[in-house]
């Protein structure tokens, strides 16, 4: 990623890399024992994949343990674009791409050369406890059950729904219980622009807002009630926690993986009719992905005589 241009800042493509693959940080090198290990921060959804990736180069004696401290995409970006200090976070994930004012934001504190990975894709499904019956929802189902308001008639009022039956006759006579990720993970952006916001666009009432800002608003703003449970970090180990302890007829907007690591307790719902499946989810049929990312500090990589500010971030030639 190059400095910005007068045109808009385009972010340079490195490689393209697949999930769990040691190129991930391609070429890391063994660490002097005065250096400081790398730091690495970010998204939670994108720490398995990282952290499969660390412990293989780790066994393998190639680095010495990094640390790696995952409390979301905004905390992560916040603590990578700090500085270029050496013991700032040499590497952030992130679970959708960097956007230009946060960027900017870099370069104001001095972090102005970003190298950028993409690191497979995001997926988001819904997951309902495992002995609970089956259903399926569509997005406007799932609409109606979390949105603040919702449209009747002419205008938006405060949802009434309690139970899945009120949102549709065909679901189950049981409470609305939603886990959804927490503000500040990258996959609440994700669950708000590619579930909320393509289920809005629907809605008619919506077209009679003006200002596309305050549809946005409208679109993603979740009921502030007991239906909603926002789950922070570390999430897999909170949604482990809060769907073991939840009422039947709940469900978690969870990662795929994260969801298929947990089917001792859970089960992927199908969605718009389609269930999530590797197959649907490399065909696309399953249309809920997106890339994943990893940015990399410029500043923290050595020079091709070795030198540098921290352990393992070698650049392999001189150019």
């Amino acid at each position: 990623m190059n400095r910005a241009s007068r045109t808009g800042w385009r972010p340079k493509l490195i490689r393209t890399l697949a999930a769990a693959s040691l190129g991930v940080i391609a070429a890391l090198a063994p660490a002097a024992a005065a250096e400081a290990p790398i730091k690495v921060v970010g998204s939670t959804f994108v720490s398995p994949f990282l952290r499969s990736v660390f412990d293989r180069l780790v066994e393998a004696r190639i680095i010495v343990p990094p640390q790696q401290d995952y409390q979301g995409t905004v905390r992560g970006l916040a603590e990578f674009c700090r500085s270029v200090s050496p013991d700032t976070a040499s590497v952030v994930a992130m679970s959708r791409r960097m956007r230009t004012s946060e960027f900017e934001a870099c370069q104001g504190h001095g972090v102005a050369d970003i190298i950028e990975i993409q690191l497979g894709s995001n997926t988001l499904v819904l997951a309902a406890r495992r002995n609970d019956a089956d259903y399926e929802l569509t997005l406007r189902n799932l609409y109606d059950a979390v949105a603040r308001e919702v449209p009747k008639d002419d205008e938006f009022i405060t949802n009434p729904h309690k139970r899945w039956k009120d949102v549709d006759d065909q679901l189950p006579d049981l409470p609305i219980r939603v886990m959804v990720p927490a503000e500040g993970l990258g996959s609440r952006g994700f669950f708000e622009d590619r579930f909320l916001e393509a289920a809005c666009r629907g809605i008619s009432q919506i077209r009679t807002i003006f200002s596309a800002e305050s549809r946005v608003r409208q679109c993603i703003a979740l009921r502030r009630d007991n239906v909603l449970t926002e789950v922070g970090t570390p999430y897999d180990q909170a949604l482990r926690q809060a769907m073991t302890d939840a009422q039947p007829g709940s469900i978690a907007v969870v990662p795929f993986n994260m969801a298929t690591s947990m089917n001792d307790i859970l089960k992927v719902l199908p969605l718009d009719g389609v269930l999530p499946s590797p197959t649907t989810v490399a065909s696309r049929t399953y249309p809920f992905n997106r890339p994943l990312y990893v940015y990399v500090k410029k500043a923290h990589v050595k020079d091709y005589r070795g030198r540098g500010p921290v352990a393992g971030l070698p650049n392999s030639s001189p150019n």
